[in-house]
């Protein structure tokens, strides 16, 4: 039996997700506990977990201290340190934070220019991807055969894209940060 409706179901679930908008990013600096707020208040739908945290104070001093983020000059954060939060945070999903320090921890990047681009791809790619999985990935969700079978596809088709990432920071030349 070619059970879809659970696999359909899981797929419009992952692919309804939240993001923040620009607009959602005040004009105003923030305040780290306000920044946390932001990130719960918009993305806390897309946690696996109920209890899990997206981004904690531990994890931003460290992209301080790490280089990824900009430093902050007292305790505020400006609008363009927040962009490049939100990159890290898209990017963390996937790299390794060497390879996210070789593409944030720069000061030559428009990173909210990045992150609009960003959820202008994730449209399309919400639009392009389903039917495809649809139509490439079939299964009964209810055979633990066919479930293995579409995590393993899944699972490597995020691997391949990783190593694409990869192959590109890999390339960026030596004295702006890459490898």
């Amino acid at each position: 039996m070619n059970d879809l409706y659970p696999l359909n179901d899981a797929m419009n679930a992952v692919f309804a997700d939240r993001d923040i908008l620009p607009t959602d990013v005040p004009q105003l600096d923030l305040y780290m506990d306000q920044i946390l707020s932001l990130f719960e208040q918009c993305l806390g739908g897309s946690k696996r977990d109920p209890s899990d945290k997206l981004l904690t104070k531990t994890m931003v001093n460290n992209y301080v201290k790490e280089g990824l983020i900009t430093p902050v000059r007292g305790k505020k954060y400006t609008r363009q340190q927040i962009m490049q939060l939100l990159c890290v945070y898209h990017l963390k999903q996937t790299l390794r934070l060497n390879d996210i320090k070789a593409l944030t921890g720069r000061d030559d990047v428009d990173f909210e220019a990045c992150y609009t681009r960003l959820l202008e791809d994730k449209e399309r790619m919400r639009a392009v991807i389903p039917p495809l999985l649809r139509e490439q990935l079939p299964v009964d969700t209810d055979d633990p055969n066919e479930r293995l079978s579409l995590c393993l596809a899944l699972s490597e088709i995020a691997c391949y894209l990783r190593r694409l990432c990869e192959s590109l920071i890999d390339a960026i030349p030596e004295q702006t940060g890459g490898k």
